[in-house]
């Protein structure tokens, strides 16, 4: 009669859970997976998938009982590594998105609001389309590919039960600082074209008062703001791409001591 004890059907499933646990955490917050328009079953199947795929080729799990005070802990630490994980490119996402609110405030397209379903409030246009223009780039780069293979990586970086490290709260707080120099970077060239074009628009004034800046300031202001957009958009495309290379790299650094 074949018989399976308590133990074993403990390691059995603690060995399906630990690394679900991690996996999920990351599809919660990661921008592509923790997409709205994605049902929430889909997300959990393909969570449950990868963890069938992943589980036979993880390093040995520590021999601790799932329902026990330690085993309860550890997985809340997977859930909390996942979370870090995906949270470093939410953040990336981010910067894109500020630079959007930057574009829309300076060009006068501030009023122009979109429904967002990730935030599920009002964002402006031109901060949506950046953002949509971000994510195609990220498929375009396999950048869903490399998140994966990131995920997977991090098992040999910090197997499951081992701690996270103490200064990865700190990194994660110092890395979200560069949502500000990505932003500012990213919309520079429209801040440069429109502050030359308001200084042309009050030479002019100055020039001649009876000139309204009211009904041709705003179109122009405007029509110079959709032009560099539209010339930057290219050269967005380097910036965008060693912004996802860092975000990738910084996954696996949040989980490393230094």
């Amino acid at each position: 009669m074949f018989v399976i004890s308590d133990v074993q059907i403990n390691a059995l499933v603690a060995m399906f859970v630990w690394p679900f646990t991690r996996i999920f955490g990351l599809f919660l917050v990661e921008p592509l997976f923790a997409y709205r328009g994605v049902p929430r079953r889909f997300k959990a199947a393909f969570a449950l998938i990868l963890t069938v795929i992943l589980a036979p080729l993880l390093p040995p799990l520590p021999a601790i009982p799932l329902v026990s005070a330690e085993g309860i802990a550890i997985l809340f630490q997977q859930l909390l590594i996942g979370l870090a994980m995906g949270f470093v490119m939410r953040l990336v996402i981010s910067g894109v998105e500020l630079a959007g609110f930057i574009i829309g405030s300076q060009t006068g397209l501030g009023f122009a609001m979109f429904f967002d379903p990730m935030h599920s409030a009002q964002v402006p246009v031109v901060s949506q389309l950046l953002t949509m223009f971000t994510f195609l780039l990220f498929l375009a780069f396999d950048g869903h590919q490399v998140v994966l293979s990131t995920l997977v990586e991090s098992y040999r970086v910090l197997p499951i039960g081992m701690p996270m490290p103490e200064q990865s709260i700190k990194a994660l707080a110092l890395w979200g600082g560069r949502i500000l120099e990505w932003g500012i970077m990213l919309s520079l060239p429209v801040i440069a074209a429109l502050l030359i074009t308001n200084l042309a628009i009050g030479v002019m004034t100055r020039a001649a008062p009876q000139f309204n800046i009211f009904t041709f300031g705003f179109p122009l202001t405007l029509m110079i703001g959709f032009i560099t957009i539209y010339l930057t958009l290219p050269m967005m495309v380097p910036v965008l791409e060693k912004m996802y290379r860092e975000g990738f790299v910084m996954m696996l650094d949040l989980l490393q001591s230094k």
